[in-house]
């Protein structure tokens, strides 16, 4: 076979189609694949022009007359056959590759399109998702911060008013003959037509729409109000405006009332994702009125944990989407390493951001319960630990927009390093929390009439008079600016007068009301300065020693990390994932180290620690107890279990090193 001959078979068998042009972009030749996807036989198409087949508006001319200076050309384009299917094509073109003679590869990316729409379309799901769960907790916030079932309305209203963008929204409920709805609450009522607003209740019999939505237990809506038959005359005559949605409020899947949402001018129509969004917001205000007697009578915790439930999901959600989004990055082919490194940190912290969480959740289970862990108190300059906070924060970025100034002076007191940390972290992260970006934040140390005063002041959002007393009680939570990124779960201002109050302290709060900022002032007893005006140090830590580590784990992730973690830190592992092959492993391991989690199926940790110290290998063994349970209670419990240590997940790298450290040192001495 001649080269040329090779060469025509070639070009017959490729999968890519492949044209000839001549200088006026007429088709000269085309391969099999060519002709199959214009649709075209080769007698039909050559003859033919390139323009023939290409999407209208398209510059051709420019787009040529670069092609012919630069010498090629490649991307995306659309195709059109003339049976009028439009092919989606990538191609890459090379002019003059002979005289007078252009070459073409298009290659058919129609799957490619598809999965980059159904990508597309999948994006655009979670994104709505993820909206309709932001204003449903928006709304179960609405719902649960206060006890007065007005205000409550008044407040779904507005979330309702924001979620759709309309221009006013009323709350009604039935009468008893359920007759007529009454209005109870209103957003965004015109001062005009208030008094109409107040006094004038729509019909439920003998209003088409109205009836409609009651029978069906579902939201109606129209877009031309006057022209609509199904709209109250009189209702249109006090309120003139162009669309309406009206959505029943049920109770136990019995209408009770309803919300009326209404745009004066703008012909609104509505999709199935915001009937949705609004009958969830209708159906959390129906279980709040069935439940409104009960949250009148319950204590005010009882509320607050509602609230609080919903602002944790929220709050886990936040890191969580952080972290998917770094781990997305860490995915993309050819990250570069600068970016890779700053996902990495966003990981860090963001885990970083879960302990902090957890354990201010541990930390107020158990001073509302009374169950503190004994404080290790040692001399402390709160200036330099104020310093230092400040520090990690700015490092942290989250002092980002926001002017932190610091006055401090050298002011010493007797308190646990860990535990005052907590306490400024927790003051001025509020700050922060309530100050929008150009705002700012002033923190003070001075010492004061014996005393060890730390101001926290800051420009922000403010704080109510009805709410200023309330400020330190579990789960209060003031008004948050919109642009605020930072969330909270309304319990670290409950720890810093816990955990002040534990060292002897007081600590008050002062705003001139809403808009004029707060200042939050902390003052712990002071002592005189240690006479080399430093605190101890603390010992060095002894360098990690290769030890023989026993992972039992039921979560394949999580223990793959942990085992690949130890593993690049010396250690030798072995792992296991249910206690019967963990107790079979050690047999044959040996291992110096067990590092067990207590929630496995079947022989659950505490069981296998028991057996562990039942044998000879056992007693030597360092046992560390891991589990998602960090009360008092669960550390007694491991340690009754034979566990010499208990590590609260997720466990951080240098908890792990210290426990590997410290707690084979203790077995070995």
């Amino acid at each position: 076979m001649s080269s040329q001959q090779e060469s025509e078979a070639l070009l017959a068998a490729a999968r890519e189609a492949v044209f000839v042009f001549d200088e006026a972009r007429t088709f000269i030749d085309a391969n099999p694949a060519g002709c199959r996807l214009l649709g075209l036989s080769a007698r039909d198409l050559l003859g033919r022009r390139l323009d023939d087949f290409l999407e209208p508006g398209l510059d051709l001319e420019t787009a040529w007359r670069s092609f012919l200076q630069s010498g090629e050309l490649a991307g995306e384009l659309q195709v059109i056959r003339l049976d009028g299917e439009v092919r989606h094509v990538e191609y890459s073109a090379t002019a003059r590759f002979v005289a007078g003679r252009h070459l073409a590869i298009l290659r058919d990316i129609a799957s490619r399109k598809r999965e980059e729409a159904e990508r597309a379309e999948l994006r655009q799901r979670e994104q709505l998702r993820l909206r309709e769960t932001e204003t449903l907790l928006a709304v179960s916030r609405a719902l649960s911060s206060t006890l007065d079932p007005t205000e409550t309305m008044r407040r779904v209203g507005r979330e309702i008013a924001r979620a759709l963008g309309a221009d006013m929204v009323g709350a009604y409920l039935a009468d008893v003959a359920r007759e007529r709805l009454w209005p109870v609450a209103g957003y965004h009522v015109p001062p005009e037509l208030l008094d109409d607003f107040r006094r004038f209740p729509i019909p439920i019999k003998g209003h088409p729409a109205i009836e409609e939505a009651w029978a069906d237990r579902r939201a109606v809506w129209t877009d031309d109000m006057p022209g609509d038959p199904r709209v109250d005359p009189e209702a249109l005559r006090r309120f003139p405006h162009q669309s309406d949605l009206f959505v029943p409020i049920r109770v136990k899947d019995r209408a009770v009332g309803g919300f009326f949402v209404i745009w004066w001018t703008a012909r609104r129509s509505f999709t199935e994702w915001e009937i949705r969004v609004l009958q969830g917001i209708s159906d959390l205000a129906g279980i709040f009125l069935e439940n409104a007697q009960l949250y009148r009578e319950t204590a005010e915790a009882n509320r607050a944990k509602d609230e609080f439930l919903a602002t944790l999901s929220h709050e886990l959600r936040n890191p969580m989407g952080a972290i998917a989004g770094a781990l997305g990055v860490l995915d993309l082919p050819g990250v570069r390493p600068e970016a890779a490194e700053r996902a990495r940190a966003v990981i860090r912290r963001q885990i970083a951001n879960f302990s902090r969480l957890m354990d201010d959740l541990l930390d107020v289970s158990r001073l509302t319960s009374g169950k503190t862990t004994p404080f290790a108190r040692v001399a402390l300059d709160l200036a330099a630990a104020v310093q230092a906070v400040v520090d990690v924060m700015g490092l942290a970025r989250r002092t980002a927009g926001r002017e932190v100034s610091v006055e401090l002076a050298p002011v010493w007191v007797d308190a646990d390093p860990s535990r005052i940390e907590q306490i400024i972290t927790n003051l001025i992260g509020n700050a922060l929390k309530y100050t929008p970006p150009g705002g700012r934040v002033t923190v003070r140390v001075s010492a004061e009439d014996g005393a060890a005063a730390l101001t926290v002041a800051d420009t922000g959002v403010g704080i109510a008079a009805d709410v200023i007393h309330r400020v330190f009680e579990l789960f209060v939570q003031g008004e948050r600016p919109l642009d605020r990124a930072d969330g909270g779960l309304g319990i670290g201002l409950t720890l810093v007068k816990a955990l002040v109050e534990l060292h002897g302290g007081s600590v008050t709060a002062a705003s001139e009301g809403p808009g004029r900022g707060a200042t939050f002032t902390v003052r712990l007893p002071s002592i005189v300065p240690p006479s080399d005006g430093r605190a101890a140090a603390r010992p060095a830590r002894a360098p990690v020693v290769p030890r023989r580590v026993l992972i039992v784990e039921d979560n394949a992730d999580a223990r793959e990390m942990l085992g690949t973690a130890l593993a690049s830190a010396g250690h030798e592992v072995c792992e296991a994932d249910t206690g019967t092959a963990a107790l079979d492993a050690a047999a044959r391991f040996r291992p110096d180290v067990g590092l067990i989690d207590i929630g496995l199926p079947g022989v659950d940790g505490y069981e296998v620690a028991r057996r562990l110290r039942a044998t000879d290998d056992g007693k030597r063994m360092l046992l560390v107890a891991l589990t998602g349970y960090g009360q008092p209670e669960d550390r007694r419990r491991a340690r009754a279990a034979g566990f010499d240590a208990h590590l609260t997940k997720p466990v951080l790298p240098e908890q792990l090193a210290e426990v590997l450290t410290d707690g084979a040192s203790e077995k070995q001495d």
